[in-house]
């Protein structure tokens, strides 16, 4: 889209305007700069207040938390493990920490006696009622819980993220776990996890006693986002913040919660809940938490504001009267300008032996009026040599197409079949022509000769490249049965005359009818995909050899597999397996598998179909990046099957 002005009494009345107020308007900008300055500073040192006394207050609970917790852990690990033994120091715990819901001894589940965790905690939030539980049931499973895995994993004290405890406290709560070890033989051997749990309700009650303005509030954050304390309970555990965030805000919302969550410090603009704030946020260093205190920028910047409308009034005022005066005097300058543009209106229509009107002066005007009989005459000859090229380009594509029907006549026909095999081969090009290729033929009457290969790079050069690999191909292996010798002669071949630096991947197969008996050789290229007629499809295992067409004297390892009647066999090219998607993920070794597996039903039409639709259908509008080429073959022969 472009933007400009519709008259030159436009164009001339910006100028002027602009050229007159623009000082005015630099004093008004840096007035109003000025006090929004002033405003954000007072409203930091609020902020920042707010969030200094809030986290004085929480860092002194969570340290004589943390502090308990460990005490208590030591004199576990310095005791003996017995309930009578254990209840006691649960007890003093909690009596002597009113903000501590509960806390538990869970003891490592390898220890003689199996899983248990006594679990003592209130009856309710604030109650000094307490109630004894153990949490080592089929529905608690407490060994599964982050509170316990993580810190039995790293060997560190760890405060958990926000999570309702169903079946334990059955309240929203964070975790304090501190793991208790011993030396064991060359590592440290987990004896128990001990636990402190922490009513979310306190820290929401503290995230209330924050103000900011008249309706800013404060609220407390776990190193991953998640609110821990909010004025708003409904808010508390919510998912993590920057999913909070509406889209057209997260480029610069989402670094702002980024630089929260590392335990950074701030005072910065955000959007939330359709609402800008200024937000004021610093580390609580114990847990990695985070206090953020929002500042509403409607507040804040009120009275900016109504300077600045009084202001702006004055100035649209003034500017209103200069505008109506340059009015009148364009009127006057404007009409050598008509009629140029009524002819640039025709111009456009497409009408080039318009008669432009005469260049008069040497002003602005006669200059332009001299670039318009320019800009004919250029567009004259500009449209005779579009047609020109326009025609060399349609010639161009008539011989790709008929380069491509000549490609595709070289390759073997896309369905064959004889006695004990059934074979379908499909090639969809990226390009007009491509490097992808397939052979089949029969060889001393009851071996099946199948192959698929894949030339570096597309286009044209790709293509001729194919047919010199395939009219190769069909010489040596008329006469040498070895399919690991075939690949061999094949790259000696491609190699001693390769100054493109081209190569070809390819993967060549020999099937004994009769039996079953697979021969086959890979040359840089994915091995096939056995269908059985029974079972899951899976890729054959493989040892191949090098690209062919780069390193004369390469070795191709001989691969044997029997086939059993039924089964059939995959051969495919990478436009296949890395098919993408407009998302750019690939097809995978996964999704053609299970494609085979659907359509092995149906023969080989049914099979080569199948996995062609599921290539085509992940791709969705994804443009296709390579040449797809696809054989299968499926194996007749009744044969007993060996035990």
């Amino acid at each position: 889209m472009t933007f400009g002005f519709r008259s030159f009494t436009t164009r001339l009345i910006v100028t002027v305007l602009g050229a007159c107020g623009a000082v005015f308007l630099i004093t008004l900008a840096l007035s109003h700069s000025r006090s929004r300055a002033t405003a954000i500073r007072t409203a930091e040192r609020e902020a920042v207040g707010e969030a200094k006394g809030a986290i004085s207050g929480i860092q002194a609970v969570l340290r004589a938390i943390e502090r308990s917790t460990q005490l208590v852990g030591a004199a576990f690990s310095a005791g003996d493990s017995t309930p009578e033994a254990i209840d006691p120091l649960l007890r003093g715990f909690l009596s002597t920490h009113a903000d501590v819901f509960g806390s538990a001894v869970a003891f490592a589940t390898n220890r003689p006696g199996g899983p248990r965790s006594p679990y003592l905690h209130r009856r309710s939030s604030g109650s000094s009622s307490v109630e004894l539980l153990d949490l080592a049931s089929p529905d608690y499973r407490y060994w599964e819980r982050e509170w316990y895995t993580v810190p039995a994993k790293t060997g560190e004290p760890r405060w958990s993220e926000p999570y309702f405890d169903e079946g334990g406290g059955d309240v929203l709560m964070v975790t304090y776990s501190v793991p208790v070890t011993h030396e064991g033989s060359g590592s440290r051997v987990l004896d128990a996890i001990v636990t402190a749990d922490l009513d979310l309700a306190w820290l929401n009650r503290l995230a209330s006693t924050i103000h900011a303005g008249r309706t800013g509030f404060g609220m407390i954050v776990s190193r991953e986002g998640r609110i821990l304390g909010h004025p708003a309970p409904e808010w508390v555990g919510r998912a993590r913040l920057p999913k909070e965030l509406p889209s057209e805000a997260q480029a610069r919302e989402g670094r702002v919660v980024l630089r929260l969550l590392r335990g950074g410090a701030g005072f910065e603009p955000i959007d939330l809940d359709g609402r800008t704030y200024r937000m004021s946020f610093a580390p609580v260093g114990l847990a990695g938490w985070s206090v953020a205190v929002l500042y509403p920028e409607d507040e804040l910047f009120a009275d900016v504001r109504a300077l600045r409308a009084v202001q702006a009034g004055l100035v649209a005022a003034g500017l209103t009267v200069l505008a109506i005066v340059i009015v009148l005097l364009s009127r006057r300058l404007t009409r050598p300008l008509k009629d140029l543009s009524q002819s640039a209106e025709q111009i456009a229509t497409g009408d080039l032996d318009l008669e432009l009107p005469p260049v008069r002066s040497q002003d602005e005007t006669g200059r332009l009026t001299a670039s318009f009989h320019n800009m004919r005459d250029s567009l004259k000859k500009h449209i005779q040599e579009l047609q020109e090229t326009t025609a060399a380009k349609e010639r161009l594509e008539s011989e790709l197409k008929v380069a491509r029907r000549i490609q595709m006549d070289m390759l073997p026909r896309k369905a064959a079949g004889g006695e004990g095999f059934e074979l379908t081969a499909t090639l969809v090009p990226a390009r007009a022509v491509g490097g992808d290729l397939y052979d089949h033929f029969m060889q001393d009457g009851s071996r099946v000769v199948f192959m698929v290969g894949d030339v570096s790079g597309k286009g044209v050069p790709a293509a001729l490249f194919m047919a010199r690999t395939k009219t190769l191909l069909e010489a040596i292996a008329v006469r040498e049965p070895d399919p690991a010798m075939v690949l061999r002669e094949l790259n000696q071949a491609l190699s001693a005359e390769n100054e493109a630096g081209m190569f070809v991947t390819a993967v060549l197969c020999t099937l004994d009818t009769r039996n079953g008996e697979l021969a086959f050789a890979v040359a840089g290229h994915e091995a096939p995909v056995l269908v059985p007629n029974e079972g899951e499809p899976s890729k054959v295992e493989a040892e191949g050899g090098p690209v062919m067409g780069l390193l004369e004297g390469s070795e191709y390892p001989l691969n044997r597999v029997t086939l059993n009647p039924g089964d059939a066999l995959v051969l495919f090219t990478d436009g296949v397996n890395e098919a993408q998607n407009v998302e750019g993920e690939f097809f995978g070794p996964e999704r053609l598998t299970a494609a085979a597996a659907e359509g092995r039903a149906e023969g080989t039409p049914g099979l080569t179909g199948a996995v062609l639709t599921a290539v085509r259908a992940f791709a969705g509008d994804a443009p296709q990046s390579d040449d797809i080429t696809i054989l299968t073959l499926k194996y007749l022969a009744q044969r007993k099957r060996v035990a």
